[in-house]
């Protein structure tokens, strides 16, 4: 299917379908964390080096997303009825 005649719906089920993003540093946290402390100290250097690597890298595709997001000339929506619009 080219996107061309993708439909709003066709979208949203794409993005829908992917599955949730599961990185290194989060799962350590949430699977590790002390209960007196913030960080663990049992975790290797190199693990640790590599989680938050993976961490910074995906902050930065994150932002620059957002701003390719942010600079998207508005595309009509002549076919989706807009209820907001009556407000």
């Amino acid at each position: 299917m080219t996107l061309a005649i993708w439909t709003v719906e066709d979208l949203r089920d794409c993005l829908l379908a992917l599955p949730p993003l599961e990185l290194k540093g989060m799962a350590i946290l949430r699977e590790r964390r002390p209960a007196d402390g913030f960080f663990p100290a049992d975790i290797p250097r190199a693990t640790m080096v590599e989680a938050i690597t993976e961490i910074t890298a995906y902050t930065e595709r994150a932002r620059r997303m957002g701003e390719a997001l942010a600079n998207l000339a508005p595309i009509p929506l002549l076919t989706q009825p807009v209820l907001e619009y009556g407000l």
